[in-house]
């Protein structure tokens, strides 16, 4: 039977059937096998695995509870949080929030989201084992998102491109944080309240933890009464993040109300209009957005461009419709990571959005559509251009074959 475990349950004599990482170029190369070894499991912890598939056909089961296994789980715990306070102390040497490149960016962008998934995928284990969350973690990781929109908002938003289906609450909570984060900024919030969106994103889903995870997985119908369970999950959220100080209002009502629409067909309580905080109504909308732009295990996803048609469609029913705009504003007519189609005839992916040109980002053009073959990837940057270049519209990459994710920008100067 393939169980999906945190890497802080995975012990000696386990087989471990899968590796799930956030990050790619994380990934060990044995990617299962019998764990022989406590060092292999320190390596996995060392290098970001937040968690693994074990197949408890091969190897043992997480129940299996003997004096040898579970000082091994013990010591997987504490090199866990060992690993999360270095990565904090290293993020927080990164105090800066002033503006800098997309290159510069980038490495600290990759150690705040696999820190963050780590810490939220810990925070998980807690929770169903009955402990205490570690609420500095959150608060710290909050803080480091932060920074990093503050310094270059693009490198955070690629980074929630790339993601594994298996590891969607841990990286859906990453993600929406980051969205949440520019949101808050670009609509003028204070820094103690944009750091309090970030949070209440981070944990908005905590509830989950204490549902069984297959009701959020099915491709199928949920029977009204499974339904009623999944929806528990918001008043099971507020229950577990309402006794820490410091997790104040506004990361609470986002907790409390993201499930809560503007035309009152939400829950828990059916809310309406500004009867809904503002944190709530604009976080239902970032919810929504990455939600319907990131693929599920039962649902592919659909184009960044795409999902902002999306929120338009539903601006006028389940949302702010002043606050949809005001979103797409901040995240660019032509999102970071979606496909554009320029007017000499190719494709290009969006890179990096231009702050006082949003019609010119940072593409690289891919896709030469007069003869529907790849091309060299070749950086341009539309401010730049002295011929007029210019995007004519955006794409579905999936017409011509084409996976984004290939196209990180990872070869930046």
């Amino acid at each position: 039977m393939l169980k999906k475990i945190a890497i802080s349950d995975l012990t000696v004599d386990m087989y471990v059937a899968e590796i799930i990482a956030s990050d790619p170029s994380a990934m060990p190369k044995k990617k299962k096998g019998m764990i022989r070894d406590q060092r292999i499991i320190s390596k996995f912890i060392e290098i970001g695995i937040t968690q693994v598939v074990i197949d408890t056909e091969v190897g043992i089961d997480i129940q299996v509870a003997d004096e040898s296994h579970e000082s091994q789980v013990t010591e997987s715990k504490i090199l866990v949080n060992k690993l999360i306070e270095e990565k904090i102390e290293a993020l927080q040497e990164s105090m800066s929030t002033g503006y800098q490149s997309l290159s510069l960016e980038w490495g600290n962008a990759k150690e705040i989201f696999k820190t963050t998934a780590t810490i939220i995928a810990e925070t998980k284990v807690a929770i169903q084992e009955g402990k205490k969350i570690n609420a500095e973690y959150i608060n710290q990781a909050s803080k480091a998102i932060c920074r990093s929109i503050m310094r270059n908002k693009d490198a955070l938003t690629w980074l929630g491109k790339i993601r594994n289906i298996r590891n969607y609450l841990y990286e859906h909570s990453v993600n929406s944080s980051t969205l949440m984060g520019i949101f808050a900024h670009a609509y003028g919030l204070n820094l103690s309240q944009i750091e309090q969106c970030i949070t209440g994103a981070l944990l908005h889903d905590i509830g989950q933890s204490k549902i069984p995870e297959e009701l959020f997985d099915r491709a199928g119908p949920l029977s009204p009464d499974e339904y009623a369970t999944v929806k528990e999950h918001v008043n099971l959220g507020c229950e577990i993040v309402e006794s820490y100080d410091s997790i104040q209002e506004p990361a609470m009502q986002i907790v409390k109300e993201h499930h809560e629409r503007y035309n009152g067909s939400g829950y828990p309580d059916g809310l309406a209009g500004n009867d809904i905080s503002l944190y709530g109504r604009m976080f239902a909308i970032v919810d929504t957005y990455d939600a319907v732009t990131n693929n599920r295990c039962y649902k592919e996803a659909i184009p960044s461009s795409f999902g902002m048609r999306t929120l338009l469609e539903l601006s006028k029913t389940h949302f702010d419709e002043a606050l949809v705009h005001q979103f797409i504003k901040c995240m660019g007519v032509y999102p970071t990571g979606s496909l554009a189609r320029i007017d000499n005839g190719y494709l290009a992916v969006v890179i990096a959005q231009n702050p006082v040109s949003p019609l010119k980002p940072l593409v690289k053009m891919i896709f030469n559509t007069k003869n529907n073959s790849f091309i060299q990837p070749t950086m341009v940057d539309l401010v730049k251009q002295t011929d007029g270049m210019k995007i004519l519209s955006y794409e579905d990459p999936n017409d011509f074959g084409i996976d984004i994710d290939e196209f990180m920008p990872e070869d930046l100067d």
